[in-house]
C-alpha cells in the first residue's frame, strides 16, 4: 500500500513537470544583396517582408523570394523558394525546401536556404541562372533538402551562403500566424469603418440645404441629363476598373495554385521513395 502510494506520487511529480509543446516553425530572412524586399507569402497573403515570421503549427505550400523590381506577386521572374515545414508524425511526413527556377520564374539573385533548430546546416545554395541545386524542370525532384526534426526552422540567405551564415541566433522582429491573422482582420475593420465615417459625410454633404430653390424646369432637365450621363459613365468605370483588378487576382491565384500543386506532389514523391 505504501510503495503504490510512493509510485503514484512520483509519477504524478514527473506527469507535472511534462509540458506540451505546441508545434512551431521560424521563417528567418538574411538579405545581403544591398537591395531588394524579402517576400513570404502562402495562400495568396504575404505573410513577412523581411520579418522573422513564426507559424503556430505546420507550415505547408509556402513561398519567397526577394522583390527587387521585376518579380510579379507569386514570384515570377525571379528565383523562387519553397517551403514545406512539418513535424515528423506520419512515415513519409517530412519538411521540404527546395529553390525553382521553373518557367516563369528566372534566376535575379544568388539564393540560399539552411535549416537550423534542427538539421543544422542542411540546404543548398543557387548562385547562377544555369545552378544545378534548382529546379530547371518539374522532375528534379533531387534538389530538394529535406529535414525529419520536429519544430524545425529555417533560413534564407540571399547573395550568401545560409549553411555558413551566423544569423541563426540573430533573430529580427516576429511576426506569429495568430499575430498576423489579428492584425489582418484589425485592418480591415478600420478599412470598413473608415469607409463609412467617409460615406456620413457625403450623405450629409447631399442632405445639405440648397441656397436657390428657384431653378428653372429647362436647368433641372439638363442638370439630370448631364447626373444620368456621369452615372452610366461611372457605373461603366467602375465594372472596367473591377475586371481589370480581377484578372491579375485571377492569374495570380492559378499560379501559386499550380506552385502548391508542384510542390505537394515533389515532397510526396521524396517521401515515398524514402519510406522504400
Amino acid at each position: 500500500m505504501q510503495l503504490s502510494f510512493v509510485v503514484s506520487a512520483v509519477a504524478m511529480a514527473i506527469l507535472s513537470g511534462v509540458s506540451v509543446r505546441a508545434e512551431t516553425h521560424t521563417i528567418r530572412f538574411e538579405n545581403k544583396c544591398g537591395k531588394g524586399t524579402p517576400q513570404l507569402i502562402q495562400n495568396g497573403k504575404v505573410l513577412s517582408s523581411g520579418e522573422d515570421f513564426v507559424s503556430n503549427g505546420p507550415f505547408t505550400a509556402g513561398i519567397a523570394y526577394l522583390q527587387t523590381g521585376e518579380c510579379l506577386f507569386n514570384g515570377e521572374e525571379c528565383t523562387l523558394l519553397e517551403m514545406t515545414l512539418v513535424n515528423p508524425v506520419a512515415p513519409g511526413s517530412v519538411s521540404s525546401t527546395d529553390i525553382s527556377l521553373i518557367t516563369p520564374h528566372a534566376f535575379n539573385v544568388a539564393a540560399s536556404f539552411s535549416y537550423f533548430n534542427g538539421c543544422d546546416r542542411q540546404g543548398t545554395t543557387c548562385n547562377s541562372a544555369d545552378c544545378t541545386t534548382a529546379f530547371h524542370k518539374f522532375d528534379d525532384n533531387q534538389v530538394q533538402v529535406q529535414c525529419d526534426s520536429s519544430d524545425v526552422d529555417v533560413l534564407i540567405t540571399f547573395c550568401g551562403d545560409a549553411t555558413q551564415s551566423t544569423a541563426f541566433a540573430s533573430g529580427s522582429s516576429k511576426l506569429s500566424s495568430d499575430v498576423f491573422s489579428r492584425t489582418s482582420a484589425a485592418a480591415s475593420t478600420k478599412s470598413a469603418v473608415s469607409h463609412a465615417t467617409s460615406s456620413t459625410k457625403v450623405a450629409t454633404t447631399a442632405v445639405s440645404p440648397v441656397a436657390n430653390v428657384a431653378t428653372s424646369a429647362s436647368a433641372s432637365a439638363v442638370t439630370s441629363s448631364a447626373s444620368a450621363s456621369s452615372t452610366l459613365k461611372c457605373r461603366a468605370g467602375a465594372r472596367h476598373r473591377r475586371r481589370s483588378t480581377e484578372q491579375p487576382e485571377v492569374a495570380a491565384r492559378a499560379s501559386y495554385d499550380a506552385h502548391r500543386r508542384h510542390h505537394a506532389r515533389n515532397v510526396a514523391a521524396v517521401g515515398r521513395a524514402a519510406s522504400h
